[in-house]
């Protein structure tokens, strides 16, 4: 009897012993498959939150082109690298971002506002925001997400917002303001049969 007794205790022991070590194995088979799937959700929220920021930018950049006045994003939280581009005609702003992996097509143009049009009639939406996915190797990936403003065209007017850095030209991270302010006057100018209207809208990255 006490041999069966002690053979029913190493038993319950080694039965112990091998349900902790399914349940490890579980445990590592969960983690090995899951992380990559948890990590690649991190990364779709976090392009997700700079399409936030970068509409509300624009939101209110044509705020100020409209009613003029001033706007603030204070202590944005941007994870990557914010740049305001002011180059002639070509100003923009871009935020790019680094990942581990993207739902989006790689390099290729995707247009979350507008499209490739320079200019469009007076009426339609100004404002261009453009991402495109580079891949980097290693399963990483640079999200580059860009916004620029087209000229409002008719058949007499043509209306322009020119963007203006007053401030630095790089920021990231958190503890940084970002000013938005109606620039200087500039007088209306003639270009052929249509008038030329240009709204100047000053950007301060601090």
């Amino acid at each position: 009897m006490l041999g069966i007794k002690r053979f029913k205790g190493q038993s319950q022991i080694i039965g112990v012993v091998l349900l902790t070590l399914v349940m490890i194995t579980m445990i590592g088979i969960t983690y090995m498959w899951g992380m990559p799937l948890i990590e690649k959700q991190k990364d779709v929220v976090r392009v997700s939150n700079v399409e936030r920021f970068m509409k509300e930018l624009d939101n209110k950049i044509q705020n100020v082109a409209k009613n003029g006045g001033t706007q603030r994003i204070d202590n944005p939280n941007i994870p990557g690298e914010l740049k305001i581009i002011d180059y002639g005609t070509n100003d923009r702003i871009e935020l790019i971002v680094q990942t581990t992996g993207t739902d989006m097509a790689t390099e290729m143009d995707i247009y979350l506002k507008g499209d490739d049009n320079d200019e469009v009639s007076i009426g339609n939406e100004p404002s261009v925001l453009k991402v495109i996915s580079n891949e980097l190797g290693d399963n990483a990936y640079s999200v580059n997400m860009t916004l620029y403003y087209r000229n409002l065209t008719g058949s007499k007017n043509v209306y322009i917002i020119d963007l203006l850095s007053l401030g630095r030209d790089v920021i990231s991270g958190d503890g940084h303001r970002i000013v938005i302010s109606e620039g200087d006057h500039v007088p209306m100018m003639q270009e052929g049969e249509r008038a030329v209207y240009t709204t100047i809208i000053n950007v301060r990255f601090e």
